[in-house]
């Protein structure tokens, strides 16, 4: 298949397990909690049951990507996504709550290594950075349309997910027709890679772990604390989440640019622009015009962020691309789920103001790491 074909399947498919089963839980958050009264803390650490799910289903991608096809772990996904979706509809206390999002979680791993072996056997080279990074963008359209039905739904939490869960039946549907059934190029690798392989992931799985812990306050909290700000106007609170997704469109173009300016130039635009804007939402918060611009920098940043881990995880990998992408992005999730449940403690103790300016922080620093020369 071509790769605007893969293009067209897979971004509404990554949309689902990322958008609306995972990233959605921040921005319901407030909601939630009107109807689940839970404490900062207890919300970080469920938070924090998405990014474990993620890390338990990648590794499980990455192992069995030589044993199952492509095709039938993103079914597993989209079952994954529907059911913990449909639960986390009708969850009544944190238990089931928590369990939902666990559920739902499984999805995010199990569908993105899948989709870099699809465009590996698929796509000629020279397009390859390109469609992983687009694809790779469709968390930014889940993202945008959560905000968006949010807005329309207002508090009804409950009816949103159910939304969520019929369209993700529908991507399923999709997906199950279209993608190839069977592998076009035979597997020759298996999980076993050599001491330079993983030697020049070093730098990689470092930033990758401290990226996840910044990034998490900004997911679990960002929201929750700006439509709880008096100084903010309640619109910009409303459609922060759509903000961030549109703004994520631009992270589609990462592919593009990192074959134009290099990886280590895109890596560290990247990081910038991702500390920044946990800054501004740390120091600026009551400013509108900061407070419209931490959002279109989280976005887009993040978005770009993950396509430039795909495509440092693949160059270092090069044996095996489910596996390049799966360790970046099992790291990523690996500080995000630490992060989520220090953050939900931080806040706690010291305010939302300090998490974010401590998120920041950790953040800069990874601009001490880049890549190793592959040779």
């Amino acid at each position: 298949m071509n790769a605007k074909k893969l293009i067209v399947v897979g971004m509404p498919m990554i949309a689902v397990t990322y958008g609306l089963s995972r990233f959605s839980y921040g921005l319901m958050l407030p909601y939630i909690n009107e109807t689940i009264n839970m404490d900062q803390s207890t919300s970080g650490l469920i938070s924090s049951l998405s990014y474990i799910a993620y890390c338990i289903a990648i590794l499980f991608a990455m192992v069995c990507s030589n044993k199952v096809t492509p095709r039938s772990m993103l079914m597993v996904a989209g079952l994954s996504s529907i059911i913990g979706l449909g639960i986390i509809s009708i969850s009544s206390n944190p238990v089931v709550l928590g369990l939902g999002i666990f559920l739902a979680g499984l999805s995010t791993g199990l569908s993105s290594p899948p989709y870099a072996d699809i465009v590996s056997a698929n796509v000629e080279t020279r397009l390859q950075n390109q469609t992983n990074s687009w694809i790779n963008s469709g968390t930014s359209i889940g993202t945008a349309f959560t905000g968006a039905i949010a807005i329309i739904m207002a508090d009804s939490w409950r009816e949103t997910y159910l939304i969520f869960m019929v369209i993700a039946i529908f991507v399923l549907l999709i997906n199950y027709k279209v993608l190839p059934k069977h592998r076009t190029l035979e597997k020759k690798v298996t999980v076993n890679h050599s001491k330079k392989e993983w030697k020049n992931s070093i730098p990689l799985i470092i930033a990758s772990i401290f990226i996840g812990i910044s990034c998490s306050a900004y997911w679990t909290f960002s929201r929750n604390f700006m439509l709880n700000l008096n100084s903010v106007p309640t619109y910009l609170g409303e459609w922060f989440w759509v903000i961030i997704g549109v703004a994520g469109l631009l992270g589609g173009t990462a592919g593009v640019f990192i074959n134009k300016f290099g990886l280590t130039s895109a890596y560290r635009i990247s990081v910038l622009a991702l500390s920044t804007s946990s800054l501004i939402l740390g120091i600026y918060h009551s400013n509108n015009i900061m407070g419209f611009l931490s959002p279109v920098l989280f976005g887009s940043s993040y978005i770009f962020m993950t396509g430039v881990l795909i495509v440092w995880g693949i160059s270092v990998f090069k044996t095996n691309p489910s596996f390049g992408l799966g360790i970046p992005f099992l790291v990523l999730a690996l500080g995000q789920a630490m992060g989520s449940i220090f953050s939900g403690v931080i806040a706690d103790i010291l305010g939302y103001q300090s998490l974010f300016v401590g998120a920041s922080i950790i953040g800069y620093v990874t601009l001490l790491f880049k890549q190793n020369p592959i040779k």
